[in-house]
Protein backbone atom coordinates (compact mmCIF):
# COMPACT_ATOMS: atom_id res chain seq x y z
CA UNK A 1 0.00 0.00 0.00
CA UNK A 2 1.05 3.73 -0.31
CA UNK A 3 1.52 5.30 3.15
CA UNK A 4 1.78 9.03 1.51
CA UNK A 5 0.57 10.31 -1.97
CA UNK A 6 3.66 10.97 -3.17
CA UNK A 7 4.36 8.47 -5.44
CA UNK A 8 1.27 9.25 -7.45
CA UNK A 9 2.57 12.95 -7.41
CA UNK A 10 5.80 11.80 -9.15
CA UNK A 11 3.32 10.23 -12.02
CA UNK A 12 3.28 11.64 -15.84
CA UNK A 13 -0.14 12.30 -15.35
CA UNK A 14 0.25 14.06 -12.20
CA UNK A 15 2.63 16.00 -13.33
CA UNK A 16 1.18 17.35 -16.70
CA UNK A 17 -2.11 18.42 -15.07
CA UNK A 18 -0.62 20.42 -12.14
CA UNK A 19 1.90 22.02 -14.93
CA UNK A 20 -1.07 23.05 -16.97
CA UNK A 21 -2.92 24.19 -13.55
CA UNK A 22 0.40 26.45 -12.40
CA UNK A 23 0.90 27.63 -16.36
CA UNK A 24 -2.80 29.24 -15.92
CA UNK A 25 -1.88 30.67 -12.78
CA UNK A 26 0.94 32.17 -13.72
CA UNK A 27 -0.55 33.68 -16.77
CA UNK A 28 -3.59 35.15 -15.21
CA UNK A 29 -1.46 36.98 -12.37
CA UNK A 30 0.68 38.18 -15.26
CA UNK A 31 -2.73 39.39 -17.15
CA UNK A 32 -4.14 41.11 -13.99
CA UNK A 33 -1.04 43.14 -13.69
CA UNK A 34 1.58 40.81 -11.25
CA UNK A 35 5.11 41.43 -12.55
CA UNK A 36 6.98 39.92 -9.43
CA UNK A 37 6.59 37.90 -6.72
CA UNK A 38 8.48 38.46 -3.78
CA UNK A 39 7.04 36.11 -1.42
CA UNK A 40 5.63 32.55 -2.13
CA UNK A 41 4.00 30.74 1.20
CA UNK A 42 3.57 27.08 0.09
CA UNK A 43 0.71 24.90 2.35
CA UNK A 44 0.84 21.28 2.89
CA UNK A 45 3.95 20.94 0.79
CA UNK A 46 5.05 17.53 0.95
CA UNK A 47 8.02 16.47 -1.09
CA UNK A 48 7.44 19.87 -2.83
CA UNK A 49 6.34 19.21 -6.36
CA UNK A 50 3.92 22.07 -6.93
CA UNK A 51 6.69 24.40 -5.17
CA UNK A 52 9.13 22.99 -8.47
CA UNK A 53 6.47 23.52 -10.81
CA UNK A 54 5.53 27.09 -9.89
CA UNK A 55 9.42 27.85 -10.05
CA UNK A 56 9.62 26.08 -13.42
CA UNK A 57 6.98 28.08 -14.62
CA UNK A 58 7.86 31.57 -13.88
CA UNK A 59 7.61 33.75 -16.72
CA UNK A 60 10.54 35.26 -18.64
CA UNK A 61 12.40 38.11 -16.07
CA UNK A 62 10.44 37.27 -12.97
CA UNK A 63 12.92 36.30 -10.02
CA UNK A 64 12.52 33.56 -7.92
CA UNK A 65 10.76 33.99 -4.79
CA UNK A 66 11.71 33.70 -0.95
CA UNK A 67 9.84 30.66 -0.58
CA UNK A 68 8.25 28.91 2.41
CA UNK A 69 7.00 25.75 2.82
CA UNK A 70 4.70 24.43 5.51
CA UNK A 71 3.53 20.62 6.02
CA UNK A 72 2.97 19.00 9.42
CA UNK A 73 5.50 16.00 8.29
CA UNK A 74 8.73 16.79 9.41
CA UNK A 75 10.04 13.92 6.68
CA UNK A 76 8.46 15.30 4.38
CA UNK A 77 9.97 18.68 5.05
CA UNK A 78 13.17 17.29 4.64
CA UNK A 79 12.46 15.72 1.49
CA UNK A 80 11.28 19.28 0.09
CA UNK A 81 14.26 21.17 0.89
CA UNK A 82 16.54 17.57 -0.68
CA UNK A 83 14.27 18.39 -3.54
CA UNK A 84 14.23 22.02 -4.20
CA UNK A 85 16.88 23.44 -2.29
CA UNK A 86 19.55 22.72 -5.49
CA UNK A 87 16.69 24.03 -7.49
CA UNK A 88 16.48 27.53 -5.64
CA UNK A 89 18.43 30.69 -5.74
CA UNK A 90 17.27 31.67 -2.20
CA UNK A 91 17.39 30.22 0.95
CA UNK A 92 14.41 27.78 1.60
CA UNK A 93 12.35 28.33 4.19
CA UNK A 94 10.51 25.41 6.47
CA UNK A 95 7.67 25.47 9.19
CA UNK A 96 6.58 22.15 10.43
CA UNK A 97 2.56 23.07 11.25
CA UNK A 98 -0.78 21.70 10.55
CA UNK A 99 -1.42 24.70 7.88
CA UNK A 100 -5.06 25.11 9.51
CA UNK A 101 -2.92 26.20 12.32
CA UNK A 102 -0.10 27.83 11.22
CA UNK A 103 1.07 31.44 12.41
CA UNK A 104 2.38 33.50 9.69
CA UNK A 105 2.92 37.57 9.62
CA UNK A 106 0.14 39.90 8.19
CA UNK A 107 0.84 41.26 5.29
CA UNK A 108 3.70 38.78 4.12
CA UNK A 109 3.22 36.83 1.23
CA UNK A 110 2.60 37.89 -2.05
CA UNK A 111 0.87 34.45 -3.33
CA UNK A 112 -0.05 31.86 -1.02
CA UNK A 113 -0.06 28.13 -2.86
CA UNK A 114 -2.30 25.46 -1.07
CA UNK A 115 -2.07 22.32 -4.16
CA UNK A 116 -4.15 19.13 -4.46
CA UNK A 117 -4.77 19.18 -0.15
CA UNK A 118 -7.78 21.40 0.57
CA UNK A 119 -10.29 18.33 -0.05
CA UNK A 120 -8.26 16.85 2.86
CA UNK A 121 -9.54 19.14 5.47
CA UNK A 122 -13.65 19.17 6.32
CA UNK A 123 -15.32 22.66 6.15
CA UNK A 124 -14.30 23.85 9.73
CA UNK A 125 -10.51 22.88 8.89
CA UNK A 126 -11.51 24.81 5.77
CA UNK A 127 -12.81 27.83 7.04
CA UNK A 128 -9.64 28.19 9.80
CA UNK A 129 -7.32 27.66 6.90
CA UNK A 130 -8.97 30.69 5.25
CA UNK A 131 -8.89 32.76 8.13
CA UNK A 132 -4.95 32.54 8.16
CA UNK A 133 -4.55 33.01 4.82
CA UNK A 134 -6.31 35.97 4.31
CA UNK A 135 -4.12 38.38 6.27
CA UNK A 136 -1.03 36.64 5.64
CA UNK A 137 -1.38 37.75 1.91
CA UNK A 138 -0.49 41.56 0.68
CA UNK A 139 -3.42 43.96 -0.47
CA UNK A 140 -3.74 42.11 -4.00
CA UNK A 141 -2.07 39.38 -3.55
CA UNK A 142 -3.04 36.10 -4.79
CA UNK A 143 -4.84 32.26 -3.29
CA UNK A 144 -4.27 29.74 -5.59
CA UNK A 145 -5.56 25.87 -4.91
CA UNK A 146 -6.33 23.18 -6.79
CA UNK A 147 -8.19 19.49 -6.19
CA UNK A 148 -9.11 16.37 -8.09
CA UNK A 149 -11.61 15.32 -4.90
CA UNK A 150 -14.40 17.50 -5.27
CA UNK A 151 -18.50 16.67 -6.19
CA UNK A 152 -17.78 17.41 -10.00
CA UNK A 153 -14.25 15.71 -10.09
CA UNK A 154 -15.78 12.34 -11.47
CA UNK A 155 -17.72 12.41 -14.88
CA UNK A 156 -21.06 10.94 -14.91
CA UNK A 157 -20.19 8.06 -17.41
CA UNK A 158 -16.72 7.17 -14.99
CA UNK A 159 -18.93 5.97 -11.69
CA UNK A 160 -19.10 2.27 -12.78
CA UNK A 161 -15.48 2.55 -12.76
CA UNK A 162 -15.61 3.38 -9.06
CA UNK A 163 -18.50 0.95 -8.08
CA UNK A 164 -16.76 -2.07 -9.56
CA UNK A 165 -13.34 -0.55 -7.74
CA UNK A 166 -15.46 -0.73 -4.52
CA UNK A 167 -17.40 -4.22 -4.95
CA UNK A 168 -14.41 -6.08 -5.96
CA UNK A 169 -12.21 -4.83 -2.94
CA UNK A 170 -15.57 -5.49 -0.10
CA UNK A 171 -15.59 -9.02 -2.15
CA UNK A 172 -11.58 -9.35 -1.89
CA UNK A 173 -11.81 -8.51 2.46
CA UNK A 174 -14.64 -10.90 2.81
CA UNK A 175 -12.70 -13.78 1.13
CA UNK A 176 -9.73 -12.59 3.81
CA UNK A 177 -12.39 -12.07 6.75
CA UNK A 178 -11.95 -8.47 6.81
CA UNK A 179 -15.11 -7.14 8.38
CA UNK A 180 -15.59 -3.22 8.77
CA UNK A 181 -15.71 -2.06 12.05
CA UNK A 182 -19.32 -1.74 13.16
CA UNK A 183 -21.24 1.88 13.60
CA UNK A 184 -18.09 3.23 11.63
CA UNK A 185 -18.78 6.64 10.40
CA UNK A 186 -17.13 7.53 6.89
CA UNK A 187 -14.09 10.71 7.45
CA UNK A 188 -15.85 13.95 6.97
CA UNK A 189 -12.14 15.33 5.29
CA UNK A 190 -13.84 12.21 2.91
CA UNK A 191 -16.92 14.76 1.41
CA UNK A 192 -16.58 15.99 -2.07
CA UNK A 193 -17.62 19.01 -1.82
CA UNK A 194 -18.86 20.92 -5.10
CA UNK A 195 -17.24 23.28 -6.55
CA UNK A 196 -19.88 26.23 -6.17
CA UNK A 197 -18.24 25.54 -2.16
CA UNK A 198 -15.05 26.17 -2.44
CA UNK A 199 -15.99 29.28 -4.33
CA UNK A 200 -17.91 30.48 -1.82
CA UNK A 201 -15.33 29.55 1.00
CA UNK A 202 -13.04 32.39 -0.91
CA UNK A 203 -15.48 34.83 -1.27
CA UNK A 204 -16.80 34.98 2.23
CA UNK A 205 -13.11 35.58 3.49
CA UNK A 206 -12.75 38.85 1.17
CA UNK A 207 -11.27 37.17 -1.80
CA UNK A 208 -11.97 38.04 -5.52
CA UNK A 209 -12.35 34.75 -7.82
CA UNK A 210 -9.88 35.81 -10.73
CA UNK A 211 -10.52 32.33 -12.75
CA UNK A 212 -12.04 29.52 -11.85
CA UNK A 213 -11.02 26.62 -14.41
CA UNK A 214 -11.56 22.36 -14.62
CA UNK A 215 -8.93 20.48 -16.00
CA UNK A 216 -9.48 17.12 -17.20
CA UNK A 217 -6.79 14.41 -16.62
CA UNK A 218 -6.16 10.69 -18.25
CA UNK A 219 -5.59 8.41 -16.09
CA UNK A 220 -4.06 4.72 -16.37
CA UNK A 221 -3.76 1.73 -14.66
CA UNK A 222 -0.83 2.10 -12.46
CA UNK A 223 -1.54 6.24 -11.41
CA UNK A 224 -5.05 4.52 -10.09
CA UNK A 225 -3.29 1.50 -8.38
CA UNK A 226 -1.31 4.13 -6.40
CA UNK A 227 -4.20 6.42 -5.72
CA UNK A 228 -6.01 3.33 -4.63
CA UNK A 229 -3.19 2.26 -2.67
CA UNK A 230 -3.07 5.69 -0.30
CA UNK A 231 -4.60 5.08 2.87
CA UNK A 232 -6.17 8.13 3.47
CA UNK A 233 -8.02 7.28 0.03
CA UNK A 234 -8.65 4.03 0.99
CA UNK A 235 -10.25 5.25 4.54
CA UNK A 236 -12.97 7.38 2.67
CA UNK A 237 -13.75 4.88 -0.01
CA UNK A 238 -13.80 2.18 2.46
CA UNK A 239 -14.46 3.40 5.60
CA UNK A 240 -14.24 1.40 8.68
CA UNK A 241 -12.60 -1.21 7.22
CA UNK A 242 -8.55 -1.31 8.22
CA UNK A 243 -6.88 1.42 6.05
CA UNK A 244 -3.99 -0.78 5.38
CA UNK A 245 -6.19 -3.72 4.08
CA UNK A 246 -8.71 -1.37 2.08
CA UNK A 247 -5.81 0.01 0.36
CA UNK A 248 -4.57 -3.72 -0.98
CA UNK A 249 -8.09 -4.61 -1.89
CA UNK A 250 -8.57 -1.58 -3.64
CA UNK A 251 -5.43 -1.32 -5.36
CA UNK A 252 -5.71 -4.84 -6.50
CA UNK A 253 -9.32 -4.07 -7.85
CA UNK A 254 -8.27 -1.21 -10.39
CA UNK A 255 -6.83 -2.99 -13.10
CA UNK A 256 -10.28 -5.31 -13.37
CA UNK A 257 -12.53 -2.70 -13.11
CA UNK A 258 -10.47 -0.32 -15.28
CA UNK A 259 -10.73 -3.22 -17.84
CA UNK A 260 -14.23 -2.97 -17.71
CA UNK A 261 -15.17 0.64 -17.81
CA UNK A 262 -12.30 2.81 -18.93
CA UNK A 263 -11.38 3.97 -22.81
CA UNK A 264 -8.47 3.83 -24.75
CA UNK A 265 -6.46 6.71 -25.88
CA UNK A 266 -4.59 6.89 -29.40
CA UNK A 267 -1.70 4.53 -28.09
CA UNK A 268 -4.50 1.85 -26.97
CA UNK A 269 -3.88 2.65 -23.06
CA UNK A 270 -6.82 2.47 -21.08
CA UNK A 271 -8.04 5.06 -19.15
CA UNK A 272 -10.27 6.90 -16.88
CA UNK A 273 -10.51 11.05 -16.33
CA UNK A 274 -10.30 12.83 -13.56
CA UNK A 275 -11.54 16.61 -13.07
CA UNK A 276 -9.30 19.05 -11.28
CA UNK A 277 -10.48 22.31 -10.19
CA UNK A 278 -8.50 25.00 -10.17
CA UNK A 279 -9.05 28.26 -8.59
CA UNK A 280 -7.04 31.86 -8.14
CA UNK A 281 -8.60 34.45 -6.09
CA UNK A 282 -7.27 37.59 -5.55
CA UNK A 283 -7.29 39.62 -2.07
CA UNK A 284 -9.47 42.53 -2.25
CA UNK A 285 -7.61 45.69 -0.90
Amino acid sequence: MTLTFEPFAETVEYLSVNSRIVRQWLATMKRAGTRQVERLLDLATGVGTMVQLFVEGLPRGWQQPLITCVDRSVEALQLAHERLAPRLARPLECLCSAVEHMAVPARWADVILFGNAIHNLDREGQQQVLERVRPALKPGGWFLFNTAFYQEARPGWTLPFYQKKVRLALQKLRELGVSREKQSRRPSAAEFLPRDHYESLVTAHGFELVRVTEVQARLGQQAWELISGYRDYAAGALHGFPPDSAAAALRAAVGPALAEHGRRDDQGMLYIPRNWLAIAARARD
